[in-house]
């Protein structure tokens, strides 16, 4: 600083004191936003209502967004109001949310944007065990993979809704980035890498051309990789920012995933049903009598009421050879009069149909 100017007369000074002075408003309003959360999960518990309320959550968000101006984007209103909510949920009443572990995960970093740092998560061995603690009361919402962009469904998770009874009440999309970790900050150290099939299967060409004689060992998740990849510099791991930043891991190499629009659709799982908020979905779960134009039976009265489908996929039925239960979104909620009389005509034509929930549409694409 030159000798003749004053520290108060610092350019940035002025700047800095109205930055102070809105930060001490935030802080008054957050204090009173807290104290009115705090009333508002009396009330919930005396009505015996959940607190967790992902449609007037999802409400909330929406109508922030809309009112993004400036350098204050929709991405950034939701990032910084995901923490706030999360906050105010502490004060109502703590939920434990499961998600596929160890930590870090790709579940795990979805449930973070999706619930905030201010919740309790469980992390569990299989997405089974997220379906049991979820059945089991043990955690109050799961969250699950469904689909990715670029390998399709997951199957497992679709075979586990028929096998549970719980209901979905929010979906997050969350794009993925894959990076290559190691406790080695040279490239040409690395003997092996470690990861789940699905980052393996995401990240082939760049293998390919990077370590195309490196072998490769597929283990249960990204974070697994990861912590073998902690205990010796000659391994990598294949796994998110968050791993690296878990287990203390250097990032030898960012973003190689072949697609960069590479994402993954999470379902959150609940003993509860979402309410409507105006742009909401509906998954159901059906199988089909063995017998020629059964699909199209089943499928035609969404034609009738003008409903979209946006997604439907079969698997086989692990008892019946050769026959199969599909999963299908279809865009509405169960509660408008349109939605619930096809569903109703639609199981005239099922052997089974199960409505697995109606829920928010999931909004932005998380990065």
């Amino acid at each position: 600083m030159n000798s003749e100017t004053k520290p108060d007369s610092h350019p940035l000074l002025p700047f800095r004191k109205k930055i102070d002075a809105i930060d001490n408003q935030l802080l008054s309003l957050l204090v009173q936003r807290q104290d009115l959360a705090y009333e508002v999960g009396q009330i919930k518990k005396k009505q015996g209502m959940e607190v967790f309320n992902m449609a007037r959550e999802e409400q909330v968000f929406r109508n922030l967004k809309s009112k993004s101006q400036g350098h204050l984007t929709p991405e950034a209103i939701q990032y910084i109001f995901s923490e706030i909510i999360s906050a105010a949920r502490t004060v109502q009443q703590p939920i434990n949310v499961a998600y596929l572990g160890p930590e870090a995960t790709f579940s795990h970093q979805a449930a973070i944007y999706l619930y905030g740092h201010s919740t309790t998560f469980r992390a569990a061995e299989t997405i089974e065990d997220v379906f049991s603690l979820v059945e089991k009361g043990v955690c109050q919402q799961g969250i699950v993979p469904i689909e990715n962009s670029y390998e399709g469904a997951v199957n497992i998770t679709m075979d586990l809704f028929y096998k549970y009874d719980l209901k979905i009440c929010a979906e997050i999309f969350l794009r993925i980035r894959h990076h290559l970790l190691s406790k080695s900050s040279n490239m040409e150290n690395v003997e092996k890498i470690y990861s789940h099939p699905m980052p393996f299967a995401q990240c082939r060409s760049w293998l390919r051309s990077n370590y195309p004689h490196v072998p490769t060992q597929k283990v249960e998740s990204t974070s697994a990789a990861a912590i073998v990849a902690q205990n010796n510099p000659k391994i990598a791991a294949i796994g998110s920012r968050l791993a690296s930043m878990t287990y203390k891991l250097n990032m030898l190499a960012e973003n190689i995933e072949d697609q960069p629009d590479n994402v993954t659709r999470f379902l959150i799982v609940s003993r509860q049903h979402a309410e409507p908020t105006g742009k909401d979905k509906t998954s159901l779960l059906f199988f089909l009598n063995h017998r020629p134009g059964a699909l199209y039976s089943a499928l035609n009265p969404l034609s009738k009421y003008e409903i979209n489908m946006t997604r439907i996929e079969s698997r086989p039925m692990k008892v019946r050879n050769w026959e199969y239960l599909f999963f299908a979104d279809i865009e509405g909620h169960i509660s408008e009069p349109g939605v619930h009389s096809a569903i109703q005509e639609m199981e005239k034509h099922c052997a089974i149909l199960k409505r697995l929930g109606s829920y928010p549409e999931g909004g932005m694409v998380w990065d």
